[in-house]
């Protein structure tokens, strides 16, 4: 039988810590325990950088991750030591960030051959006379997402295919640090963040077949074929298996976008029986017919929201819808290379005015309508449903029932707790809103079709979605409590609508 023991919470001025262990007994062949922790911060969380360098030290041949911000030179330093101990290191990441001080400091070793990207590595490798050699050339990586690529120019630092949105490190594919953040002080000091720390053989290892593919640049790092990283929808489902046990708990991973997350996350949010409460960096419509008219466009965020605010009034039971939504703007907006005819669309600003959408930066969209038309320079994109929240807030006139708030700051994450205290909770941790946003498609329509149309929006795609349930009745209930708490701290911070 799995033991379970968890720490208490503890309050230290800004920072919230909630910190949980459980152990059980892994499929490993070797047989080995596994364990997990987890610390959720309030101003940054302490414990996120201590538990970071000590899965990188604990590594003994091979450590692969990824980051959509390294900008701590003190992990950097750490992968450089490990890579020149002779380990195995391979790190993918996101272009917005490149210039930031970790991944500078790894940038800065390709004059040694390390660190190169995945074309360069096979270049040089090809170069040298032994098979030792090459391999010591090939031991390490630097991907981002955004490569030039030597027939492809259009991806030299052009942000057009998608973001990195989650942050892990695996070592020996069985300890993994998992965060909502990247490894910045933000994560370990000032912002608010979500990390796991798992011993575990199967969930690490499932984090580490989907590194293979942004990192390694090629699946379970085929160095003989000479592309550059399988990002976006390159990926491919490596590992069916989405299911894993811990003691008293299941964990449900789910890998953007080849694993469809935003299935089990509806599915999780319509089975809620007395409540959904959480934390949000944004939500958007799912079907976009028109950025401007968020009446033809459709979410099933807020198809569920409607439906579950309606129970009190038409069925007589309970039940309560409750979240903040986190202010935030696109701080590098998406560029386009000359020669595409563009306009300028505005996003509204999550700050400020009585209803909410995603953000305030103006971007260049080389954006026509379904009819051809260009759209005007003062158009608005209307894909958020924020608005839509507000609606149904002020409709339902209950805040028993129906109650958003807005955060004055960044939500990095978004997490929904479902019937917290009922006999079926559930937790739900995405790395990333998976929101729509507009990429210049260069993989799909962009060859096939002449206008700028609806199916240029891309979901964020590099992330992942973590659903966490009690594996029986006599599950132990503390981690729901800690995250509900969560977002109860984070809830009392922010104004009403």
């Amino acid at each position: 039988m799995s033991n379970t023991r968890f720490s208490v919470l503890c309050l230290l001025s800004s920072v919230l810590c909630l910190h949980g262990t459980c152990a059980t007994v892994t499929n490993d062949p070797e047989l080995r325990t596994q364990n997990f922790s987890y610390y959720l911060g309030i101003g940054g969380s302490p414990k996120a950088k201590e538990q970071l360098l000590r899965i990188i030290h604990s590594a003994k041949y091979e450590i692969t991750g990824m980051f959509n911000d390294l900008a701590d030179t003190d992990i950097s330093a750490a992968l450089i030591a490990r890579a020149n101990a002779g380990l195995k290191v391979a790190i993918g990441g996101d272009d917005r960030n490149k210039n930031s001080a970790g991944f500078q400091a790894l940038i800065a070793q390709r004059a040694n051959n390390k660190f190169l990207d995945y074309f360069q590595a096979i270049t040089v490798a090809a170069q040298q006379a032994t098979p030792a050699a090459r391999d010591r050339i090939l031991a390490t990586r630097l991907n981002f997402n955004r490569l030039k690529h030597p027939t492809k120019p259009r991806y030299d630092a052009s942000p057009f295919d998608g973001r990195v949105e989650y942050n892990f490190v695996v070592a020996d594919k069985y300890n993994c640090w998992i965060s909502t953040g990247g490894a910045n002080d933000e994560t370990f000091n000032t912002g608010i963040s979500v990390v796991f720390v798992f011993q575990s053989f199967d969930i690490c290892n499932d984090f580490y077949n989907e590194a293979q593919q942004g990192a390694w640049g090629g699946l379970f790092g085929d160095e003989g074929n000479p592309a550059f990283g399988k990002f976006r929808n390159s990926k491919s489902i490596n590992d069916p298996n989405t299911r894993f046990r811990l003691g008293d708990l299941i964990f449900n991973i789910y890998f953007a976008p080849q694993e469809r997350p935003l299935v089990p996350v509806i599915t999780e949010l319509l089975r809620a029986e007395n409540s959904i409460r959480f934390a949000v960096r944004a939500l958007t419509a799912d079907i976009i017919q028109d950025v401007t008219n968020p009446g033809l466009n459709r979410s099933h965020f807020l198809n569920v929201f409607e439906s579950k605010a309606r129970i009190p009034q038409l069925f007589g039971g309970n039940f309560k819808i409750e979240g903040i939504v986190g202010s935030e703007t696109d701080f590098a907006p998406s560029s386009i290379p000359a020669g595409w005819p563009m306009t300028t669309v505005a996003y509204d600003t999550l700050v400020s005015g009585s209803c909410p959408t995603i953000n305030s930066t103006s971007i260049q969209l080389p954006y026509y309508d379904t009819n051809g038309v260009k759209v005007a320079n003062t158009i608005t994109n209307r894909s958020s449903i924020h608005c839509a929240l507000a609606t149904l807030q002020s409709s339902i006139n209950n805040p028993a029932v129906v109650s958003f708030r807005k955060y004055a700051g960044r939500i990095p994450f978004n997490v929904f707790t479902i019937d917290i205290g009922q006999r079926k909770p559930r937790i739900v941790l995405m790395s990333s809103d998976l929101r729509k946003r507009y990429y210049y498609d260069e993989g799909d329509s962009q060859d096939a079709e002449p206008l700028r149309t609806q199916n240029d929006f891309y979901p964020i795609t590099d992330a992942f979605v973590m659903v966490i349930e009690p594996a029986g009745s006599t599950s132990n209930t503390k981690i729901f409590a800690d995250f509900d708490e969560f977002i109860t701290r984070i809830y009392n911070t922010g104004g009403g609508l």
